[in-house]
């Protein structure tokens, strides 16, 4: 039966040994990871039209570390959507995102991208650029995703996860408008969950019992959920290394970490288990008559 005496002697143990561990860490090589937590798409592939569309300088959009280059789509005039140039990024060299993962992608255009969304679709995609997850997103299912920059011609989308596997992103300027049109595709990333130095936690109510974010990064901000996908926060926003176990934490929680408090990443589980505070002892003398 676990007591706070036995809780108190595991969590020394467990303390020891994440020191030793995180020691051995330092050592092994790190990911490529660009501005913060950012893992970026790294491969790709493009499609076009042929004689009516094109895809200029289409390595561009994955030339890390540079993120200022960009490829760069174009259409001519034609009807119904017909006519279409594609770029696909994929995640190969680096680690893949999960199904759970928000993934972010930077576009452009010589206009304001608010009249332009509806030659624009993007989607995600598993295996190559003809392998499409759905939902796909288009005109103002664009405009709800958009975040824009400056005069409107920059902007990026953050497509929140629906539980699809998915590997990829993948951009198309097409013909919808009846338009001739010219966008361009920056890049695509999504930002590495929190590290936790514990995720399964039995806690002593009133103990002040904190738990490390290993792969902290400064700047950005971190929140607490009641579930996977969607929720409700628990508690403010976390800006440090360290935060306390409240005493009304009991369950399964999700940890989320944010830059810029705009693009968040997919949430790492946390199971709290909290015992209750003993309670006073009670004492009743008695008189003994020998």
């Amino acid at each position: 039966m676990w007591t706070c005496g036995v809780v108190n002697h595991l969590f020394m143990n467990r303390l020891c040994f994440l020191q030793i561990f995180c020691g051995l860490l330092s050592l092994w090589p790190t990911v490529q990871v660009c501005l913060g937590q950012r893992i970026y798409a790294d491969t790709q592939k493009s499609d076009a039209t042929f004689l009516l569309a094109s895809v200029s300088n289409p390595a561009e959009a994955v030339d890390l570390p540079d993120t200022t280059n960009f490829s760069t789509l174009n259409v001519t005039l034609g009807a119904l959507g017909l006519i279409y140039a594609r770029q696909n990024l994929q995640f190969i060299d680096n680690p893949k995102p999960t199904r759970y993962s928000p993934i972010i992608a930077k576009i452009g255009s010589n206009s304001s991208l608010l009249t332009l969304l509806g030659g624009f679709a993007v989607q995600r995609t598993k295996g190559g650029i003809n392998s499409t997850v759905a939902p796909g997103y288009s005109g103002s299912e664009l405009l709800n995703l958009l975040n824009l920059f400056g005069s409107g011609q920059i902007g990026t989308l953050v497509f929140l996860p629906d539980g699809n596997d998915f590997d990829g992103i993948r951009f198309e300027v097409n013909s919808l408008l009846n338009l001739a049109l010219t966008a361009n595709y920056y890049y695509a990333f999504y930002i590495a969950m929190p590290i936790l130095s514990e995720s399964n936690l039995t806690v002593c109510e009133g103990a002040n019992r904190a738990v490390t974010i290993s792969n902290f990064q400064p700047g950005y901000t971190y929140q607490l959920y009641t579930t996977q996908l969607g929720g409700t926060q628990v508690g403010s926003d976390i800006t440090t290394n360290t935060f306390i176990i409240q005493d009304n934490w009991n369950g399964s929680y999700w940890l989320e970490a944010r830059e810029g408090n705009i693009y968040p990443s997919g949430r790492t589980p946390l199971t709290i288990t909290m015992l209750p505070r003993p309670g006073k002892p009670h004492l009743t003398i008695r008189n003994v008559i020998n």
